[in-house]
Order: C-alpha cells, then structure tokens, then sequence
C-alpha cells in the first residue's frame, strides 16, 4: 500500500488499484486495452513486481516514485505512481505498454485508467464535470441514478467540446477527483457513467484505434487521482497549482477587470452607434464604466467589417463612438469571433450566411474533417486553421484593428470551445492535431497584442453556457459565467472560476437579467462576481418591433441597480479573496465567504427565489474573538458573535449578505 497523508492506493497482483480514504474504499481503478469486445489484458499478469520507493527530481520537483510491472501476454506493463510533498492526498500515474511480440497489436479503446466507484462514495453521490458537451450544462449536479455521459475533450461538430479534463465525484464524507495534467488538450473522453445494476464508473479513455508495432509502446497520459473533502473547489485549486507548476496558469489582473459593465446585447442583433452611446448618461448615473458592443455589428464573419446598415459611416463613424465613450471616462470592448468563417452555408437566428471575403481570398484556409467535410463549429461556420501561420498574423491584425485603429479597451470572446484536428492536403500539417495545438496559439496572440497595446484592457473569453478549455487558462484576464440559466448556475460558476482561475481573480457574474427575476444583484455580488447589466435605455417603443425581450431600465429598476452598483462600489468582493469554507452541495442555506480588506464577508441564499429562511447559520473561519455582524446591503447590525466558529439566528428571504468585523 501507498499512502500521501489520508489516501492510499492498495495495489493488487491483478494490476488493479483499490483507493481509500484512511481505511474507507473509494474506488476500483483498473486499465484497459481492448479490441472489439475483447481484452488485450484480460489474462492475469505475470512477473508482478513492486519496486522500492525511490526520490526523484521531476518537472514538478521533487517526488516519491514507485515503480510497478507486471506482463499480459506479449505486453510488458509498467505502471509510474508519483507522489509530492507540496500535494497531501495526491498521487500522479502513468501506465506504459511495450509490445514485445512479433506482431502489431490493434488497439481500439485506451481505458487509463477506469474508476468504479464503491458503495460508501455512491450515497448521496455529487459530481463536477469540467468537459464542455452542451450549452447551458450544470458545473456540478447531483448524479441521477441513471446517467451517461461521454464527456469528450475535443471538438463536437457543430457544437462544443473542450473543457477542464477533470471530474469530481463527492458526498458528505470523501471526495474523488481524476484528471489529466497535460497543458496540451488531449482528444479523450472522460465518461461518467450510473446505472442502477451496474454501479458508477469514471473513466479516462482514448477512443481512437491505434496500433503497438513490435518493440513499439504505447503511454498513457499522466493522470492525476486525488482525495478531498468537500465540493470541486479543492480539486480544482490542486489542479491550478500543478498546472502552473507546468507554466499554464493565469495572468495577472488589473483593476478594469473587477469593473461593472453594460452590454448592448438588450439591443440584440441590429445595434446601432447611437444606442451604444445613448446609454452613456444613465451608466455614468449608475456607475457603470464599460460598454461592450456585442454580436452582429459586422458584415460577415470572418472578415469583421461594419455593417452599412447600421453603421452607414464605417470606420469613421466606430471611431467617433468609441472616442464619445471614452471622453464620458467610460471604456469600450468589442465582442468577436476568432477563426470563423462564412462559406455559403447555414444561418444563426435570421442572419443568412454569405461567403466572407477573406475565405474568398483564402479558401485553402479552412479546416476540414477526415472526411473531406468542412469542419464547422456551433454556429454552423467554417473554421480557419489555428494552425496556419497566416491565420494566426491575421488574427493580430484583426486585435490590432480593433484596439489601435478603432479604439477598443479590450474584447469579448464569444462562443469559445476548440476546433477539431485539421486534414486538409493544402495545409502540410505532420498531424492532423496541429490545429488543436495551435488554438491557444491564437488567443495568445489576442492577448499579448492587446495587452502591449492597452495594458488596462479587458480580455474576457466566454465559453458559452459550459466550462472553458484548459489550454486558454493563462490568455483571459477575466473569467465570465457564461450564459448562465439560473441564479444558482452564476454562484456555482463563479466558485468553479475561483478555484480553477485563483481565489482572487476575476469572474464576471454576467448579465443580471439572466439571474432569477432579473434582478439577483445578490447572487452576482455576494459570491464574488463582478456585477453587469444588458438593458436598453432611454425608453423608444419603436424598437420593440424587432427585439424578442424588452429588457427597458425602468424607474423602478433605475433605483434597484443604483442600490445594488453602490453595494458593490463600497463592497467589491469580486476582488477579495474566496474562502472554500462551505459546500455547495450539502451546506444549507447555501454559503459562500470571502475576505475583504481585513474583513470576512458572507452570503446565504435560499434554494429558490423568494423562499424563507429562519433559523441559525454557522458564521467559519473566524478567529477566537468577538465579531460585530452588519447586513451591509440594509446597513442593519444583526448582533454580535465570537469566533471560530460561530452561530447567528437569522431571518431572510431569498438571500442575506453579511460582514464580519472584530471589535477592538
């Protein structure tokens, strides 16, 4: 047995793995080869052997290795199991097989390795899955008793793919997390899978047929198996801080990325210059200093010129909105597309694709499928390969349109997933995965472009409605909840982000009116998200005719987004420091805390809008003295409490935001 801290891993002749908390089994973890429906390590192993522990210095520094081998058949089987000081409850494995036979042995399906989960980590089972597959998925859910899910780590085609090559699995007790510590993006599946007679597995499997020559091998990628108690948020801050032991971490912020902001997406698809700019009394009203000017103010995609009906003056007349934004003291961000192109195919809402110009002059630029097909992303577009040199000088001259010429303070980066491996002849690649690879090569361009030109700026990529792709990490300077569907997702997204990104950085909470009643300043401030808005003002009911919502600052509204800017003026939480003090899963009501300017800032919400709490709360992570409790946003102290851990009788509806000060 090998044991970091509380966890161990019980290694069995059979090549399997039993994982335990203490001396609590958590899972079965066993590999698998397989060809059809047959196994090429079905026979059990001889030669079994287990070697001493041993230090050894590794990219991540220093480790304890153990080495084990076993042979099935003509595979000899080596197994790497690495644990670190710096990480308790953490191992890092990695399966190798070598061909010693005479002849190729097919591989169809790489399990590596496969997690069936024991009965104590199924009760009450939670899991965080950090794939993106679909728009608008939960982060984290409970398990249903009957679910699957293939949770692929590539391109879906004409969907979205990509995402956190982690899953986590939790109940009240212990928590499981597996992962893959590669800063490329490798093209596997993570399935989660529960059925009612065959139990919960986890996997990690490479779906693509391979071939072992003779003396040949084939390596798994380096895996990393976890324990933790409590929801993803640990997992996810052990995975943060091994990857940027590898250097793929988050940038550093700056003080424009924690500042409210107004989107012109009130005014849908056909915004004009003066809407952008007619907002700017209203937001200096409320405090609220970016604009975004959001989707369909281009021709075409790909080629990102103005619209002639809508901006009739071209260049000129972007120019002259973006230099009134800022003489109000207000910035502007652009929102955009990258490596999308029109070919004559498909539509997105009423908008009926044409052929941009620059796949007209470029037609060899297009990614194309195994098939010969086009490659195409959620939107139906073609895709421009990331791969390509040209593409990627064409997109730092597209950010330096934007931000030199037009006057930009940064960007939104919408509907970002991956792209798929590229096989067209025309591009030369040696692998069809340069394409992958070279995907976060075009946001790095984005981002250091900008960044050079404008170091205040804001670069904000939105994975919409689903977690972003790990290889994008260290190019965005804010985080976004990405079209959240309910006020819950926007806490939950916003906890994800801290964890992955840093508990300090910046999470943009998105539009308010996407919360629950379109109102849930609460759940965007309290959390730690920066707050923003999407409406339309002043009131011109000639514009109804062609908007789907109305989303008009009423007077009404004017005086609840005063209120609630102002919170957030005098508490910016997004800029603290996030606490992982509660779990999202079983602490009830729902808890979040965050330290602030020497302070500790609270929030509850009940599970649904408009419901009643009344009872105690647990104030964590106080120290061993006496804490005045202030409702900040009605300005009403609440009583006084000691610490460490202490108790108040509360009561409230929907939610309550409190602050933490200790006397003197």
């Amino acid at each position: 047995m090998i044991t970091n801290h509380h966890f161990s891993l019980d290694l069995n002749d059979g090549f399997s793995i039993t994982l335990k908390d203490r001396t609590t089994s958590l899972a079965v973890c066993r590999i698998d080869l397989s060809r059809g429906s047959s196994s090429l390590l079905v026979e059990k192993p001889g030669r079994f052997h287990i070697s001493d522990a041993e230090s050894i210095q590794t990219g991540l520094g220093m480790a304890q290795r153990v080495i084990t081998r076993a042979t099935f058949g003509a595979l000899q089987a080596r197994l790497t199991i690495d644990q670190y000081a710096q990480w308790e409850d953490a191992f890092i494995l990695q399966w190798e097989f070598e061909n010693q036979g005479d002849s190729p042995l097919k591989v169809d399906v790489s399990s590596l390795p496969h997690l069936q989960l024991s009965e104590a980590l199924r009760q009450n089972l939670w899991t965080m899955q950090g794939v993106a597959v679909d728009w608008g998925q939960d982060f984290a859910l409970p398990l249903p008793e009957s679910f699957a899910r293939d949770n692929y780590l590539g391109h879906n085609d004409y969907g979205e793919g990509g995402g956190v090559p982690l899953i986590y699995c939790w109940n009240q007790k212990s928590g499981l997390a597996l992962a893959h510590i590669e800063t490329y993006q490798a093209l596997w599946h993570m399935p989660v899978q529960s059925d009612p007679k065959q139990g919960i597995y986890v996997a990690l499997q490479d779906r693509r047929p391979t071939e072992i020559e003779p003396s040949g091998k084939l390596q798994s990628l380096r895996v990393l198996l976890s324990l933790h108690h409590g929801d993803f948020f640990e997992s996810l801050r052990l995975y943060r801080q091994i990857m940027s032991q590898q250097g793929l971490c988050a940038p550093a912020t700056n003080d424009e990325d924690f500042q409210p902001a107004w989107c012109s997406w009130g005014y849908e698809f056909d915004v004009r210059p003066e809407e952008m700019t007619g907002v700017l009394p209203v937001l200096k009203e409320l405090g609220i200093p970016w604009l975004t000017l959001d989707d369909r103010w281009f021709d075409h995609y790909g080629d990102w010129n103005l619209r002639p009906d809508t901006f009739p003056g071209g260049d000129e007349q972007m120019r002259k909105m973006v230099d009134k934004i800022h003489a109000e003291g207000a910035y502007a961000q652009i929102w955009w597309y990258p490596l999308c192109v029109e070919d004559g195919s498909g539509r997105w809402d009423t908008f009926v694709y044409g052929t941009s110009e620059s796949l007209r002059r470029h037609p060899d630029w297009a990614v194309l499928n195994q098939d010969g097909s086009v490659a195409r992303n959620n939107r139906s577009l073609a895709i421009i390969c990331p791969g390509l040199p040209e593409v990627r000088q064409y997109t730092v001259e597209l950010t330096r349109r934007f931000i030199q010429d037009w006057g930009f303070d940064g960007h939104k980066l919408d509907n970002i997933y991956t792209v798929p491996p590229c096989y067209n002849p025309a591009h030369h690649h040696q692998r069809p995965e340069e394409s992958v690879e070279g995907f976060a090569e075009i946001y790095r361009s984005i981002f250091e472009t900008t960044r050079r030109l404008k170091p205040y700026s804001v670069n904000q990529i939105c994975p919409c409605g689903t977690p972003i792709t790990h290889t994008l990490i260290p190019w965005m300077d804010q985080a976004v909840t990405a079209d959240p569907t309910s006020s819950e997702q926007i806490r939950q997204r916003i906890k994800f982000y801290k964890g992955l990104m840093g508990p300090r950085f910046a999470v943009f909470a998105d539009h308010v009116e996407l919360s629950d009643g379109g109102v849930d300043f609460a759940s965007e401030i309290g959390s730690g998200g920066i707050p923003a808005t999407k409406f339309i003002w002043p009131e011109d009911k000639t514009k109804r005719s062609r908007l789907k919502e109305w989303p008009l600052l009423t007077a009404e509204k004017k005086t609840l987004w005063t209120q609630w800017i102002e919170v957030y003026r005098g508490y910016p939480l997004a800029k603290g420091e996030y606490l992982n003090l509660y779990d999202l899963a079983f602490d009830r009501p729902e808890a979040h805390a965050i330290r602030y300017d020497g302070k500790l800032y609270y929030a509850f919400y009940t599970n649904k809008p408009g419901q009643k709490f009344s009872g105690k709360i647990t104030l964590r992570g106080l120290e061993p003295k006496e804490y005045q409790i202030l409702d900040y946003v009605e300005d009403r102290l609440l009583g006084t409490v000691k610490g460490q851990t202490a108790e108040l009788e509360v009561d409230f509806t929907s939610h309550l935001l409190l602050e933490a000060s200790s006397n003197p």
